[in-house]
């Protein structure tokens, strides 16, 4: 069992809920919270969004480029106080306490050489932390922030596609549409966001004819907070016969009752069909074997006039 000693790290709580933003604010005058602006992970789920981020309490092994790090929680509900600890690759351990903010852990890492201000938010096979490593000057190091990925113990080890890359840091970056297809599943909610602001309008309209990986990125998109995704849920939305309160209510329901899974293969099916359309179209692949069948099934899914509230009622 990891020893946890997170003296000095208790959150404050205000109306229930804790506020551990304004911590951080009184350890380094607020220049963390302006950095934050451009690269936390807030999942915004507002008011019961603690309540649905679940049971985060476990162990998670990093992958990725988190090979050989691990998260322990050993309180991760909501409605405590959180606390657990960060071994990194080398074996150097620091505990955390810190408090609940719309859903999310954040808190302060103590190494013994420098203080990192994390937040971790849920992810469909366990979590993802954002590392933002605080100067000698109490000022956030917002270049050296990193976006890690670990699943939760006794899941197996995802494979990560080939495609496969870490999520933009910034909005105003080019994504390649494949790669984000191929990533997405594996970042945040703001990260998918800004990946999926950055693919090009001709690729987003390409999604929008795939009903189902429509949903499941508009599940993160619902989650994402800022006006870039307010603009994107707004589109996104538009014709699809759902909102954002419908589609967060089913993903939790589908969560609840053991069938995410189906979700998350039948969303990953269609992406895939969608990527062989995607690369076609990006002269990428030119065989006729593989482009002819992409162009016939997105001229029949343009047909078929698929919704989000299809999906929903098919989950339902």
């Amino acid at each position: 069992m990891v020893k946890m000693q997170a003296a000095g790290m208790a959150s404050r709580r205000r109306g229930g809920t804790a506020v551990f933003a304004d911590m951080i604010a009184d350890m380094i005058a607020g220049a963390l919270r302006r950095a934050l602006r451009g690269v936390a992970l807030v999942v915004a789920l507002a008011a019961a969004s603690a309540a649905a981020a679940g049971d985060l309490t476990g162990g998670y092994f990093g992958i990725g480029e988190s090979q050989g790090m691990r998260v322990v929680i050993e309180q991760g509900r909501a409605e405590a106080d959180p606390l657990g600890a960060f071994i990194d690759s080398n074996g150097v351990e620091a505990s955390f306490g810190g408090g609940w903010v719309n859903g999310a852990i954040e808190a302060v890492l103590a190494f013994p050489k420098r203080a990192v201000f994390i937040r971790v938010t849920e992810a469909p096979m366990g979590l993802v932390l954002l590392a933002l490593p605080i100067g000698d000057d109490a000022k956030p190091i917002a270049a050296q922030s990193r976006h890690m990925v670990f699943v939760r113990d006794g899941t197996g080890a995802p494979i990560l596609p080939p495609l496969y890359q870490p999520e933009p840091e910034r909005a105003d970056r080019v994504v390649d549409p494949d790669v984000f297809l191929a990533s997405y599943a594996f970042w945040s909610p703001d990260g998918v966001s800004r990946g999926f602001g950055a693919i090009g309008a001709r690729y987003r309209t390409m999604i929008r004819l795939h009903p189902m990986a429509h949903a499941d990125i508009l599940w993160a998109l619902c989650r994402a907070e800022g006006r870039l995704a307010s603009t994107q849920r707004g589109e996104a939305l538009r014709g699809q016969g759902a909102d954002c309160d419908a589609i967060l209510s089913a993903v939790e329901r589908l969560q609840r009752t053991g069938r995410f899974d189906d979700w998350k293969s039948a969303a990953r099916a269609e992406a895939d069909d969608l990527m062989a359309a995607v690369q076609c179209a990006r002269g990428y692949i030119v065989k006729e074997s593989v482009c002819g069948p992409a162009s016939r099934r997105t001229a029949a899914a343009a047909v078929s006039m698929g919704t989000v509230g299809g999906v929903l009622a098919r989950f339902d």
